[in-house]
């Protein structure tokens, strides 16, 4: 049994959302004086509830009032999730353009397979290999309306991707609103393997235990059944 991390790393350097989102900017943690022997610790100055990959429910649209925060969602159910792993072509890449993910990819990659309200989704794009690199947002894969679409009829618990930025900032697709009105949670972003193989995975996601938020950083790890 192969576990693979598609958690992706939290240090200095890490992208941000930008303004306002912080910066991520560990530091030491003075020595305290009420402790007599040298000890060790961070502080992790400029931590969000977007910081790395994290998992979301619908009232980060929503709100609360109209939806749920996490802590609602009962660690259980993130436990050995059944998983399909859609694993599209890396070579949708080109410097200086946004790759737009299709319905046409996503069928072709899905393969006949089954996705159901029990089932994580899981898209990679090769995006992953980007996490430190300068276009790591603005180069992000996007999903069209019609991927988008396409992907709520399926009804995943879960739909997990390796893009930090599911939508075409320059020019709206207009995916959020179809997306949280489904009740689907988000894991994103993910940097999940080259090696990590297309098809049945089971998927375990625990966020931190943060209370009064509907997202929070997590690790997430898929593991081969």
């Amino acid at each position: 049994m192969k576990i693979y991390d598609i958690t992706g790393k939290i240090s200095r350097g890490i992208w941000s959302y930008g303004e306002p989102f912080p910066d991520f900017d560990p530091r030491p943690l003075p020595q305290p004086e009420w402790v007599e022997t040298r000890v060790w610790c961070d502080i992790f100055d400029g931590m969000n509830s977007q910081t790395g990959t994290y998992l979301e429910t619908p009232a980060h649209l929503l709100g609360p009032e109209k939806s749920y925060n996490l802590e609602a969602v009962d660690v259980a159910r993130l436990v050995d999730i059944p998983a399909v792993h859609l694993k599209l072509d890396p070579a949708m890449h080109a410097p200086g353009r946004r790759a737009k993910i299709t319905p046409e990819m996503l069928e072709a990659a899905l393969n006949g397979r089954k996705v159901d309200r029990n089932t994580a989704l899981i898209l990679s794009c090769g995006w992953g290999a980007h996490w430190f690199a300068p276009d790591y947002l603005d180069g992000s894969p996007f999903l069209a309306r019609e991927a988008m679409e396409w992907i709520v009829e399926k009804r995943p618990f879960i739909l997990g991707a390796d893009m930090p930025r599911w939508e075409n900032l320059e020019r709206p697709e207009g995916i959020f609103p179809i997306f949280y009105a489904a009740d689907i949670l988000m894991l994103a972003p993910l940097a999940i393997p080259e090696d990590v193989p297309g098809g049945e995975l089971s998927l375990t996601v625990l966020p931190i235990r943060v209370t009064d938020t509907c997202c929070a950083p997590c690790r997430a790890i898929l593991k081969e059944v």
